[in-house]
């Protein structure tokens, strides 16, 4: 892995200080290679996000939970002494085996703040959302003047057929498309700017899940504000910034329109 490689990984993971950032993000501007390995890192991280959620929604047979909790007492139950490295790493596993088979008990007694950890799809839009609405020449992959084309790639990618909705009532103008991922699979990105540069964007996927409770579900993620709604097989979602208050007056007509 390149150094420029271990800054951008560190960029996604919010450890650089604000000139590094800045730095990261004028390169990305300029260098598609980096932007494409970007798209990996976050494609990567969505995935992997995905398979532990899975874990955690696993069942737990009652028998490994009782040699989990019987192995941990043991653990706890020894006098502190000098030990090898080995045996160190060793607890280390018995801990993580025993905080993932017990997943489902972590979300019912999670703290407040885990909502965000519960978002799931929503989750990472965001993340996508804080990094491409900061961008200027390079905020779309396809540019509005080819909207023919971003309705059949990413409506075909994505498995959701759909129109662009017209949102110029609400001073945004549309500026192109984008695939990004998200739990795994492939999500459709509409993006949209208002004269101040301000970015709202309407991104859905197909949804295979159980049906939603109908109507609109508003919530703020990661300083940004997220209209949410299931139509059909494929759920959509509005974001734009915190404290807009037309967002699900947005939401409403490009659920029409859309």
């Amino acid at each position: 892995m390149t150094d420029l490689s271990i800054r951008l990984s560190a960029y996604l993971d919010g450890e650089l200080t604000d000139a590094d950032a800045l730095a990261i993000e004028a390169l990305l501007e300029s260098d598609p290679e980096l932007r494409a390995e970007l798209d990996a890192l976050m494609a990567a991280d969505a995935s992997a996000q995905a398979q532990f959620d899975s874990l955690l929604a696993e069942p737990v047979p009652l028998a490994l939970a009782q040699r989990i909790k019987s192995a941990a007492a043991g653990v706890s139950a020894k006098p502190a002494q000098r030990r090898p490295v080995w045996g160190a790493l060793a607890a280390g596993l018995l801990l993580f085996i025993a905080g993932g088979a017990s997943g489902y008990l972590i979300y019912d007694r999670a703290a407040p703040g885990t909502e965000v950890a519960r978002a799931g799809w929503l989750n990472d839009i965001a993340d996508y959302h804080a990094i491409y609405s900061g961008q200027k020449r390079h905020l779309v992959e396809v540019a509005a003047n080819e909207s023919d084309h971003i309705k059949t790639w990413l409506g075909s990618t994505v498995g959701v057929p759909f129109s662009i909705p017209d949102l110029s009532a609400f001073g945004l103008t549309f500026e192109g498309g984008r695939l990004l991922v998200a739990n795994g699979r492939p999500v459709a990105q509409l993006m949209y700017r208002q004269a101040d540069g301000a970015v709202v964007a309407l991104c859905f996927q197909s949804s295979t899940g159980a049906a939603s409770a109908p109507g609109f579900k508003a919530q703020t993620i990661k300083g940004f504000d997220l209209v949410s709604w299931k139509a059909g097989a494929a759920s959509y979602v509005v974001i734009g910034p915190e404290g807009r208050r037309d967002l699900t007056d947005i939401a409403a007509l490009a659920s029409k329109e859309v």
